[in-house]
């Protein structure tokens, strides 16, 4: 690597660096809505395999970006919000595939909480990945997309409550543990989500201060 590169971060920006790990965090999670409708076990377990795949792809994007931000004396923006929005971003990834893996290990049968936690989930995803394409041309633009991205948070922690309040005294544990453990994963992956809308919010106040 040139000094010019190391001073200046040139080649493939950190930008797009964050928008590549967000398009393989967005077909991790399209992985999960295939999966819950996967009407086959041999269609299941296909799936289960190309998650774990398409896990280590968002990975070897999480290192090229790490490795590029220790080898850049200078960055577009603070380097900590560039560590933090990487760290969000490879964290929904990891909830996505651990909810595959729970879902098949607990033979879990998706009920219209998990559809409709999953599609939010996605919907949630796709926003931040519109926030962060826009981070570096129109901080406005950027803004909004994180606050839908949010807005589809606040959506997922009351279908989180709502699945949760259906259970009753009645319910057997064994369901009421495995279903709440699936719900967990999804509801912590879009918790990430609004960590990382409040990290690209903090970048573009900072770069118009």
């Amino acid at each position: 690597m040139r000094w010019r590169d190391l001073l200046t971060g040139s080649g493939e920006g950190f930008s797009q660096l964050l928008s590549r790990q967000l398009e393989e965090t967005v077909v991790m999670v399209e992985m999960v809505l295939r999966y819950i409708e996967a009407s086959t076990i041999a269609e299941k377990e296909e799936i289960v395999l190309q998650a774990g795949e398409q896990e280590h792809r968002a990975d070897a994007v999480r290192r090229e970006l790490m490795d590029r931000l220790s080898q850049t004396f200078v960055t577009p923006f603070d380097r900590e919000d560039i560590n933090d929005l990487s760290r969000a971003i490879d964290d929904i990834a990891d909830y996505a595939e651990n909810t595959i893996k729970e879902i098949r290990l607990y033979e879990v049968e998706p009920d219209i909480f998990i559809m409709e936690m999953v599609q939010t989930l996605h919907d949630a995803v796709s926003a931040l990945a519109e926030a962060v394409a826009s981070l570096g041309q129109d901080g406005h633009a950027s803004n909004q997309y994180a606050l839908k991205a949010k807005s589809y948070e606040n959506k997922m922690e009351g279908l989180y409550r709502k699945a949760i309040a259906e259970f009753s005294p009645d319910t057997p544990v064994y369901y009421l543990i495995k279903m709440r453990e699936v719900y967990r994963h999804l509801s912590n992956a879009a918790d990430r989500v609004d960590m990382a809308a409040n990290v690209i919010n903090s970048i573009v106040v900072k770069k118009n201060l």
